[in-house]
């Protein structure tokens, strides 16, 4: 396979859990210097509340396998 076949990942946002980067953080050039996501992760609350928005996406996106076999 030739590298301009191949695909580029697509980052995901760690705020909007299960959904691309979008860039919407003015400046950012991805999740690793967007300033949204430093600031949730810099925050222990909004940091726990994340945390337990990936745990139940994880749980739904586990759910729907098991439910395809």
């Amino acid at each position: 396979m030739s590298t301009s076949a191949r695909r580029r990942p697509v980052p995901r946002c760690p705020i909007r859990v299960g959904e691309p980067c979008t860039l919407c953080f003015p400046g950012a050039t991805g999740p690793q210097d967007c300033g949204l996501v430093y600031l949730v992760q810099d925050d222990p609350e909004m940091a726990a509340e994340l945390a337990g928005r990936r745990t139940a996406h994880r749980a739904a996106e586990r759910d729907a396998r098991g439910s395809l076999r």
